[in-house]
C-alpha cells in the first residue's frame, strides 16, 4: 500500500534569503530553518512509512498585502526553488505550484507551472487580498485548471476579521478553517463550481463543511421555501442538491489526528475525496506528531480496508495521475 502525504509544506534557504536580503521583507520571526531541513523529513517518512509527500510553499501570508511585480517575481522563485527540492528525490516528493494572485502574468505563471515546470497541480488561497474567491476577476484560476486539468490545492489565507482575533492564535487556529469553509461555499453558491470543471483539494478537512452538512441543505432550503424572508439572499439556480456540489471537493485529514474528525469528513466527502495530509512540518515535533496521529486516526476510523488504502494514497495518486 502507498502512502501519500498529501498536503505538506516547504520553503528554501535560497528563498527566505531571498525575501530578507533583496526584499527586506518583515513578516517571519523565529528560525524558519526546519522547512527546508529535507534530510529530517526524509527521516520522518521512513520512520513511519510515508512513501511521498506533496510539497507545497509555505507560509501564505507572506504575500498579503504585497504589490504585484514583487510577488510574481518571488512567486516564480518560490516556484522554481520547490521545483528543485522535488527533484532532489523525484521518488519521494511530488511538487505543486502556488499562484497567489489572478491576474493575466499569474495566470501565465498557472501555465508555466504545468506546461513547463511539471506540476501536480496549483496551490491557490482561500482569499485574495480579503477578496472572494468567486468575483469574476478571480475566474481565470479556475479556467486554467479546467483547461490544464491541473487539481487545485486551496490553503486558508489570514483575514482580519476583528482586531484581537491573534492574540491567542486564534486567526489560524479557528479563523483557518473558517476562511477555507467560507471559500468553499463562496465557490459553491456563487456558481463557480457549476460552471467549471475542475478538482480543488481544501486544507484541515474541509474546514467547518462536513460537520454542517445538514445545515448546508436545510438553510439553502429554508431560503427557497420563503423567498419573502430573504430578499436580501442572492441563491443560484443549482441543478442538484446544495450538498452534492460541496461533496465534489476533495479534502485532506489535516485534522491533528482526530478520530472523529476523520469520521466526519469521510462520512460527508466518501471514500473517494478524502486524502491523508498532515500538514507537516508544522506541529508538536516539527511535524513528526501529525504523521503519527494522522496514521493512527486513519488506521481508528470507521473505513473499510479499500477506503483506508484510497486514503492514504490511491485517491492522491488518482487526482495527479
Amino acid at each position: 500500500m502507498t502512502v501519500i502525504d498529501a498536503y505538506t509544506h516547504v520553503l528554501t534557504e535560497e528563498f527566505y534569503e531571498t525575501l530578507l536580503e533583496e526584499y527586506d521583507f518583515q513578516g517571519l520571526s523565529g528560525d524558519p530553518s526546519f522547512l527546508w531541513n529535507v534530510e529530517r523529513r526524509l527521516d520522518h517518512m521512513d520512520e513511519f512509512g510515508v512513501d511521498k509527500q506533496v510539497l507545497t510553499l509555505a507560509l501564505p501570508p507572506l504575500w498579503r498585502g504585497m504589490d504585484n511585480e514583487t510577488a510574481l517575481e518571488l512567486t516564480r522563485l518560490a516556484n522554481d526553488e520547490l521545483r528543485s527540492v522535488a527533484d532532489e528525490h523525484p521518488d519521494r516528493f511530488i511538487p505543486v505550484g502556488t499562484v497567489p494572485r489572478a491576474s493575466d502574468a499569474f495566470l501565465a505563471e498557472f501555465d508555466r507551472c504545468v506546461d513547463d515546470l511539471d506540476m501536480a497541480g496549483v496551490q491557490i488561497f482561500s482569499n485574495i487580498e480579503g477578496e472572494p474567491l468567486d468575483r469574476p476577476r478571480f475566474h481565470g484560476l479556475f479556467e486554467r485548471a479546467e483547461r490544464h486539468d491541473a487539481p487545485l490545492w486551496m490553503h486558508p489565507q489570514l483575514y482580519e476579521w476583528t482586531p484581537y482575533a491573534s492574540e491567542y492564535m486564534e486567526h489560524r487556529l479557528f479563523g483557518w478553517p473558517f476562511d477555507t469553509t467560507l471559500a468553499l461555499s463562496r465557490l459553491v453558491f456563487g456558481g463557480v463550481v457549476q460552471e467549471y470543471d475542475f478538482d480543488l483539494l481544501a486544507h484541515h478537512g474541509g474546514g467547518m463543511v462536513p460537520f454542517y452538512g445538514g445545515r448546508i441543505d436545510s438553510f439553502y432550503q429554508t431560503r427557497l421555501d420563503y423567498p419573502e424572508n430573504y430578499a436580501d439572499t442572492d441563491l443560484p439556480d443549482l441543478d442538484q442538491p446544495v450538498s452534492d456540489y460541496f461533496r465534489e471537493f476533495h479534502v485532506d485529514t489535516a485534522v491533528s489526528g482526530s478520530v472523529p474528525a476523520h469520521d466526519c469528513a469521510h462520512s460527508f466527502f466518501g471514500d473517494e475525496n478524502v486524502v491523508f495530509g498532515t500538514d507537516y512540518p508544522f506541529g508538536p515535533g516539527r511535524g513528526r506528531a501529525w504523521i503519527e496521529s494522522g496514521l493512527d486516526a486513519v488506521d481508528r476510523m470507521r473505513a473499510d480496508d479499500d477506503a483506508r488504502a484510497g486514503i492514504l494514497g490511491g485517491n492522491l495518486q488518482r487526482l495527479v495521475d
